[in-house]
């Protein structure tokens, strides 16, 4: 409540028969905290002065937790290891029900939980949410469920009680029996294992457990004790059935469309919907075709399989301006391109391999998009620019292990990106990058000064450890991460907004509608054979609920997917936990279905977004909203010394290479001085043997000449002595 602006802005009269009541909650004790105490002092200020937000409630009141500071924990990052993790949230929530339930300051039936980012976004917003409450009764909690799509990619492999449960910003009956049930469940489990999940998923588990016999499963650490054994936990399914058994019949938690949950989803105006109440969402502004000229350049390896986009591209909600396809030079262009699309379409034939085409593509526009003839656009290209500043939108994966480094492609991708920018920690999808068509002019010239025009160079020094190996899964060309990179190096990425998709979620701009043909289009003829021997029941299209793009297709896909009309899009079916998808995953092929030379060859996945990787807990990141980011934030500090540590290590294992070397050079230069001080003596003592033995003979002659004729042995051993001495 401390920005009065934006309550101001949006309004809400009370409905004169109902009163409520504003509680500020402070976590932990005001009289330890003085930020805490100005705070409220200054909201309630606020309040006290005339008009404004105070006129929609009656009082206002300062109440707190009193949870000591080193038990008031939110630590994300470490939901895997520490059972109480998000103690904070868990008991702040329990002190919050008691407080209003114990009547101390008031006789009230229950009380809405609202976020700091929970934000009105329509009038009277009050007046419909109290309403909800009187329409809705008798309930135990009311509120809403993820409204967002960012989980659609992997719907199917979602928990039933995520899927269902009730965000924490909700209506709470303090009257109800089952309410009263679960919280004081809560309070039960607080010093044990399951106290790792966040209270309101809780209290959702509880429900299927009783509804469905479904017991949750905990990540593995947290289920270890003290000295490292495993912990038996209680079982509670019969209680929690009885419970269920008891309420079931009046629906004890209801939905309500006046709040609708993103959890951190990133929104455009166009995706909101009847909600009064938004919690959770990133809103941004979109496309303004006044501001922003945007080409497309299309990936083409055929004659005419890049047509099926083009007769789509006028049904859909797009930003193109202009259409470059790209052929092969022995593909003639069409010449009835203007039949296809009303959008301006020209055909550029490639003078390079197919993965230059980011870098040959002659774009005439400020901005471009790039996809290929195997994808169509979607229905609506929700491009995002911030608000005001009108920069891009950019999705990023972060370039760790969970995400990254355990896919090979992946890990290399990033290895190319950090020859322009050491360090670079973000995977950028070919597909989601909208690119300036100044820097990425910039960008290729430096790509393939480094790497060659054609990319010869990109695995220099590699070549024989391919032939041991096997391949390197790896691009062959420039990529989004790649540019991305360049752009940080170069002080560029403020023309961005860099948006973490595992936290916020993304979009594909295209959506692909020919997986089959793609990966046969990449296979020999040989391959292809083997292929239909393995699988002769391959059917005309994929198994892929996001394909279709139409109410009508999409429930009558006959695969269960389900329609979702606030994003005009289609997801997989829910299942019960543990149950085989619908869609059974396989490996994704290159993104080109050409031949290239066999030491390029890759095994990387197509730049279309597919399935995100994920670690155990799968829902690892969701908990990880804007509101917490300094924890994401302390995790690049810890990432970067990490980094420093290593560098440093390796600096002084150069070092002491190099001393080594050194130590060496020098050794050897001894040794070779020595050879040569050793040769010069063996040739000095030479010349001498050679004039001692002369000196002998002249000596033996003068002997003779005195009339000596034989020499004793004594002379001629002391004459030898004398001689090994010099």
């Amino acid at each position: 409540y401390g920005r009065k602006k934006q309550f101001d802005d949006v309004g809400a009269d009370l409905l004169k028969e109902m009163v409520a009541d504003v509680f500020l909650f402070y976590s932990q004790t005001f009289s330890e905290n003085e930020v805490a105490i100005n705070s409220v002092d200054q909201i309630i200020n606020q309040f006290n002065e005339p008009g404004g937000w105070s006129q929609c409630f009656a009082n206002i009141y300062a109440i707190e937790a009193n949870i000591p500071q080193e038990l008031d924990l939110y630590i994300p990052s470490a939901q895997e290891e520490l059972y109480n993790w998000v103690n904070g949230p868990n008991r702040q929530f329990e002190a919050a029900f008691r407080i209003i339930q114990s009547g101390e300051w008031g006789q009230y039936d229950g009380f809405y939980l609202m976020e700091g980012d929970s934000i009105p976004v329509k009038n009277h917003w009050l007046d419909v949410i109290l309403s909800q409450v009187e329409d809705n009764r008798p309930f135990a909690i009311l509120g809403a469920k993820y409204n967002g799509d960012k989980w659609d990619n992997f719907y199917e492999q979602i928990p039933l009680s995520l899927l269902h449960h009730i965000n924490g910003n909700a209506i709470y009956n303090t009257s109800h029996p089952l309410m009263e049930r679960l919280v004081g469940q809560l309070e039960v489990e607080a010093p044990c294992p399951y106290n790792s999940i966040p209270y309101d998923y809780r209290m959702s588990q509880m429900c299927v457990e009783g509804a469905l016999r479904i017991v949750p499963e905990l990540a593995p650490k947290i289920m270890l004790n003290e000295e490292g054994e495993n912990i038996t936990l209680s079982n509670n399914t019969d209680m929690f059935a009885k419970w269920w058994d008891m309420h079931k019949h009046e629906t004890p938690m209801k939905e309500t469309p006046a709040i609708h949950n993103y959890a951190a989803t990133n929104l455009i105006p166009r995706h909101l919907g009847p909600e009064y109440v938004i919690h959770g969402a990133k809103l941004y502004a979109p496309w303004n075709p006044a501001l922003t000229k945007i080409t497309l350049v299309v990936s083409e390896w055929f004659y005419d399989r890049s047509a099926h986009l083009l007769k789509k591209l006028d049904e859909k909600d797009h930003p193109f301006s202009q259409v470059v396809i790209m052929l092969p030079n022995f593909i003639e262009a069409k010449d009835d391109y203007r039949n296809l699309t009303v959008v301006p379409t020209r055909a550029q034939h490639r003078t390079g391999p197919d993965f230059m085409d980011l870098c040959e593509a002659e774009v005439d526009t400020e901005w471009f998009m790039i996809t290929n003839s195997y994808h169509q656009v979607a229905t609506h290209v929700d491009l995002m620019f911030t608000p005001g500043t009108f920069k891009p939108v950019c999705p990023f994966t972060p370039a760790t292990y969970p995400f990254c480094f355990k896919f090979p492609y992946c890990k290399e991708n990033v290895n190319h990106a950090q020859k322009f920018n050491p360090g670079h920690n973000k995977v950028v999808l070919d597909f989601d990058m909208l690119y300036n068509t100044k820097l990425r002019n910039k960008f290729c010239k430096e790509w393939k000064e480094r790497f060659g025009d054609e990319g010869q160079n990109l695995y220099k020094g590699r070549r024989k450890k391919k032939f041991k190996d096997g391949k390197i899964a790896g691009p062959s060309g420039p990529t989004g991460t790649s540019y991305a990179a360049f752009l940080f190096r170069e002080k560029k990425d403020g023309m961005y907004k860099f948006t973490d998709r595992s936290l916020y979620g993304a979009r594909d701009p295209f959506i692909k509608v020919f997986a089959k043909e793609e990966k046969e289009d990449g296979m020999s003829e040989e391959e292809k054979h083997l292929r239909e021997l393995q699988n002769r029941n391959l059917t005309d299209t994929d198994c892929n609920c996001k394909a279709h793009e139409s109410q009508e297709l999409c429930e009558g896909s006959g695969m269960g997917c389900i329609w979702r009309p606030l994003f005009e899009s289609c997801r997989p079916p829910e299942m019960i936990d543990g149950g085989v998808p619908i869609c059974p995953s396989t490996d994704a092929p290159t993104m080109a279905p050409t031949e290239h030379d066999p030491l390029d060859d890759t095994e990387a996945p197509t730049e279309a977004p597919t399935k995100a990787p994920h670690t155990d807990p799968w829902y690892a990141s969701l908990f990880k909203t804007h509101e917490h980011e300094k924890d994401l934030a302390k995790e690049k500090e810890e990432e970067e010394l990490v980094k420093a540590e290593r560098e440093r290590k390796e600096k002084e294992a150069r070092e002491l290479e190099m001393l080594a070397e050194a130590e060496e050079e020098a050794a050897e230069a001894e040794r070779k001085a020595k050879e040569a001080e050793a040769e010069a003596e063996a040739e000095v003592t030479k010349d001498t043997t050679k004039t001692n033995a002369t000196s002998a003979e002249t000596s033996e002659n003068t002997a003779a000449t005195d009339g000596a004729k034989e020499a004793s042995p004594a002379v001629v051993e002391k004459n030898l002595d004398s001689e090994t001495k010099r």
